[in-house]
């Protein structure tokens, strides 16, 4: 083990002399400064400092160098403190006695620390050495601070891309398609939006010196969010309220269900899908896609585009389809005009007019007001059709027709087979499982097959129930649905024009002449034309 070179004042002859002793194994050597250091903190001047560094130099220390030709009082072994800059480390530096001088105890290094202003972690093990082994002029790390634990900032992950550039997808074949631009972050309800991991302060140190070593400065952060928005109980966590689209807009989370569209629906913005409400302040130009499970607005006109909605839609000035245009919703559609466009709706529709154009409705179609004109196309559905005029003095073919409800009558006596079949199959799972629950009961052993039964019960039992419920309501709704249709026509303020062609549950009827405020129904195998 390597051991530092030393040096001690030897008092001989009434003289002072000092002795240096060499490092063993690699140990560091004492040099001529700190020797001067020494005697100066005991008051010693009397000696040559030139000589004393050439002796210091030379390495030749078989004999002693005599320092003064007077003697001085006896030094007791002494102890230099050193701290570093940050208070983190106390070192103590050992000098030996001179001649006639005594030794330091545990409580005479412990004074001498607290005079040099050690007040915390005194390292009581670096002392026992010390006193065991007396090693000098080699620096023990004699006390050390209590470091401060550090934390961190407060960190917010946001699970939806924050970013709002808008930027068109790159086809394979090198062209640019502006339809899917990405620039809706669509959500759905329940949905994990943000998580906070908290702000960790940290914990103040104490330097050896006894003074508070403060942790870092840290950032605090909170999770900022609006409606539609729900925050855990710990406050770390933010989820959706209802489905939609969420922004981010000054670190505050905002999820919306109606997304609004402040101009055109055009290259700008592409195709729009989304789980709410879309409202249009604008045009939707054509080739361009509007799909939403909620209602669909647009204040402008819509072109050759696509419009496809799991609840209402409202045009508030029309559509102008040129034969490309395309409207499906699964509740109602208002509108005022239609023309050249294809119609599938499962509500009812309501227009100023309807030109040129395919539709198809589950309830009601009213085209009236101040034009009320249906002309060209066809117009179908299983209730009544009412407008003010049918077709036109230039002749356009125009089909009006109330659809049979044959198609809602076996719809619902297929879904009353499966309903019954979906009872026995219940019943059958709950006498098994009364059966296995009594055999239980009663400690009788109870069948592999039986058992592996229940287990497959239990799985598809919830599963047959929710089916059974739809059914049961799809079919109330089918039957309620033909009995309204029951008295379903075809009426007409004004004028029927010659060359419209209606059609009232499968039996049809042209028109040859201009009719006037009639209503066309059913009657036996004919149609029969009644007035209003």
């Amino acid at each position: 083990m390597a051991v530092n070179g030393y040096f001690e004042l030897i008092q001989k002859d009434d003289r002072m002399w000092l002795c240096v002793h060499p490092p063993e194994d690699g140990g560091e050597m004492a040099t001529a400064e700190e020797v001067m250091g020494y005697l100066d903190s005991i008051s010693f001047s009397d000696y040559d400092l030139v000589a004393l560094d050439a002796y210091m130099k030379s390495g030749e220390f078989s004999k002693p160098m005599k320092l003064s030709n007077t003697v001085i009082i006896p030094e007791r072994e002494r102890v230099k403190v050193t701290i570093t800059p940050n208070g983190e480390r106390a070192l103590a530096r050992f000098y030996p006695p001179s001649t006639g001088g005594s030794l330091l105890t545990e409580q005479d290094i412990i004074s001498d620390l607290q005079m040099a202003g050690i007040r915390h972690g005194i390292k009581k093990k670096a002392i026992e050495h010390f006193l065991n082994h007396h090693e000098y002029c080699r620096d023990y790390i004699i006390a050390e601070a209590t470091l401060p634990v550090q934390g961190h900032d407060a960190k917010v992950h946001y699970f939806f891309d924050v970013n709002v550039t808008a930027k068109p997808k790159l086809n394979e074949d090198g062209s640019v398609d502006f339809h899917q631009l990405g620039n809706i972050k669509g959500v759905k309800e329940g949905d994990k939006l943000a998580t906070l991991t908290p702000v960790d302060r940290g914990r103040a140190g104490i330097s050896v010196l006894g003074k508070t070593m403060p942790a870092q400065k840290v950032k605090n952060r909170f999770l900022r969010f609006g409606r539609n928005i729900r925050i855990s109980e710990d406050k770390c966590t933010l989820y959706s309220k209802v489905s939609g689209h969420v922004t981010l807009v000054d670190d505050m989370v905002m999820v919306s269900d109606i997304y609004k569209v402040p101009a055109n629906v055009d290259s700008s913005t592409g195709d729009i899908v989304y789980k709410g409400t879309v409202e249009v302040a604008g045009n939707v130009n054509t080739g361009y896609r509007i799909e939403a499970e909620g209602d669909i607005i647009v204040n402008g006109v819509v072109e050759g585009a696509t419009l496809i909605s799991g609840g209402n839609i409202v045009l508030k000035r029309g559509m102008q389809g040129m034969d490309k245009g395309e409207l499906k919703a699964e509740g109602n559609i208002t509108a005022k005009f239609l023309e050249n466009c294809n119609v599938i709706c499962k509500g009812s529709l309501k227009a100023d007019a309807v030109l040129h154009s395919n539709v198809e409705c589950e309830e009601s179609i009213e085209v009236l007001g101040r034009k009320g004109l249906i002309n060209g196309g066809s117009v179908r559905t299983y209730a009544m059709i009412h407008a003010t005029s049918l077709g036109s003095t230039m002749g356009a073919l125009t089909q009006i027709e109330v659809i049979s409800d044959m198609e809602l009558i076996k719809r619902t006596n297929m879904l009353r087979e499966k309903i019954e079949d979906r009872k026995i199959l219940l019943d059958k799972m709950n006498k098994v499982a009364q059966s296995v629950k009594n055999q239980l009961a009663s400690d009788q052993e109870v069948l592999p097959e039986q058992l592996e039964y229940i287990k497959q019960a239990t799985v598809n039992k919830p599963i047959l129930s929710k089916e059974l419920r739809e059914m049961n309501l799809e079919r109330e709704n089918l039957l309620s649905r033909i009995e309204r249709n029951k008295t379903a026509c075809i009426k007409v303020e004004d004028t029927v024009y010659s060359g419209v062609k209606v059609i009232v549950r499968d039996v049809s009827k042209n028109i040859n002449e201009n009719l006037a405020h009639c209503r066309f129904v059913r009657d036996g195998a004919d149609i029969r034309i009644a007035g209003l």
